[in-house]
């Protein structure tokens, strides 16, 4: 543990937990915003112009499930930081920044399946799991903000879960520039095995 000032302020964390909310709800919302048809098709273009669009829905899905993953993240997180400071309030604005990016990522990868759009959208979502991890880690040092009664486990396992994700889409920007933007967004699944993982190592 670190030394804390005595004279060091701290908040209720609800305020803060209460405004996140709403970042991720906006970004969640905005999402569904770059789903739209071309103007003036027919009902006889209206079958194919929905298979045109199937990727944009893919990706859609995929943005949505990770604005969701890290809403879980961020809540299960706070379960067990009760009260925070100014720095992690600092800490936070930035994990939102980057969460505010993500309908702006989605547009792109939607429209254009480059190596580029790929690595930008895995990079602010690497930015997202560094900023969530380092929250974790910084509560985690100071018993004013995480009891001391948080389980040694529980401390690892929110570590290395938000790590492993960040991992992941990492990878991915490699496999966009080494080899190609579709096996770097295949590569994400990998999301599913690396969720398990901490729990693996625990047991």
């Amino acid at each position: 543990m670190r030394a804390i000032p005595a004279h060091r302020k701290t908040f209720k964390s609800e305020r803060m937990i209460a405004f996140s909310d709403a970042v991720m709800a906006v970004a969640i919302t905005l999402l569904v915003l770059d789903l739209k048809m071309p103007e003036g098709i027919s009902d006889a273009q209206l079958g194919a112009a929905l298979q045109d669009s199937l990727h944009s829905v893919g990706v859609y899905a995929l943005s949505f499930i990770v604005v969701g993953l890290f809403w879980m993240g961020h809540n299960e997180q706070y379960t067990h930081i009760r009260r925070v400071d100014v720095p992690l309030m600092w800490i936070n604005m930035l994990y939102l920044l980057t969460i505010g990016l993500i309908p702006f990522v989605t547009s792109l990868l939607s429209d254009h399946g480059t190596a580029l759009s790929t690595c930008l959208y895995a990079g602010v979502l690497v930015a997202t799991s560094i900023l969530s991890a380092l929250m974790w880690w910084y509560a985690g040092r100071d018993p004013q903000l995480m009891p001391a009664d948080v389980p040694e486990q529980v401390r690892r396992e929110g570590l290395l879960s938000t790590l492993l994700v960040g991992g992941v889409f990492a990878l991915s920007i490699v496999i966009a520039l080494v080899w190609s933007p579709m096996a770097a967004q295949w590569s994400w699944l990998l999301l599913i095995p690396a969720g398990r993982v901490p729990a693996w190592f625990e047991k």
